[in-house]
């Protein structure tokens, strides 16, 4: 990685997802995340393809942090092999995300009750379409699906307003396969002309366990102006 500008273009050359992802960023727009009102050790924050010495000084010790904080507050006390797996995930599927997830900002959440990596995609969007229908979209809310069904509802924060929130659970309680279960949350800023959707995967049978650290997590992001958050 000589460059950012190199990394990126490589990216676009591979996948139609990262380059759909880079011309539907809202240009008027961007997120915030107040550390102060969530669990910021659940999070690590993955930068959009970094430069050698970026990802150097930057990404890869923030993953090596929050793996270590993951295994102290797991009770795993001083199994480092669980905490080099973590890492060695997290580098894996870094690339992975940008290239075959929509969104801008990968996020990876470490939490209980596994305290085993999860991929995020937050993503900032130029308002398009209808609003429900964009927002339903935008979370990932499917009718469609044979294995699984959808489950819709409004969701508020005090940031954002009344957006929407999209799981999945089984259509039958009979699984006898793990299935990847989706979580996801999509707002509408009208003033900024801007969409904001938070998806991330977990197996269906932790997903509600899962649920209230994502909903806290979501309720610290907001919408600025671009030129607000330069200040």
């Amino acid at each position: 990685m000589s460059d950012k500008r190199s990394e990126i273009e490589r990216f676009k050359r591979q996948s139609r997802s990262f380059s759909l992802s880079l011309q539907g960023l809202s240009r008027k727009a961007t997120y915030k995340a107040d550390a102060r009102e969530y669990t910021d050790v659940d999070w690590v924050p993955l930068s959009l393809a970094a430069t050698t010495a970026e990802f150097n000084e930057t990404t890869l010790p923030l993953m090596q942090s929050h793996a270590t904080l993951a295994r102290l507050r797991s009770g795993a006390g001083e199994n480092k092999a669980r905490e080099k797996k973590a890492v060695k995930e997290m580098l894996a599927a870094r690339e992975q995300i940008y290239l075959n997830w929509l969104g801008q900002y990968a996020y990876f959440y470490v939490g209980p009750p596994r305290y085993e990596p999860l991929p995020a995609m937050l993503g900032v969007w130029v308002m398009m379409n209808e609003r429900d229908e964009q927002l339903r979209w935008l979370a990932g809310y499917k009718t469609t699906d044979q294995a699984e069904r959808s489950v819709l509802e409004e969701f508020s924060t005090g940031h954002l307003g009344t957006g929407v929130k999209v799981w999945t659970v089984p259509k039958s309680e009979k699984q006898r396969e793990p299935v990847n279960g989706r979580l996801g949350y999509a707002w509408r800023s009208e003033e900024l002309e801007t969409d904001l959707s938070v998806q991330m995967v977990c197996d269906l049978a932790w997903i509600k366990d899962v649920m209230p650290r994502a909903d806290e997590f979501v309720r610290a992001l907001r919408l600025v102006p671009r030129n607000e958050a330069r200040n």
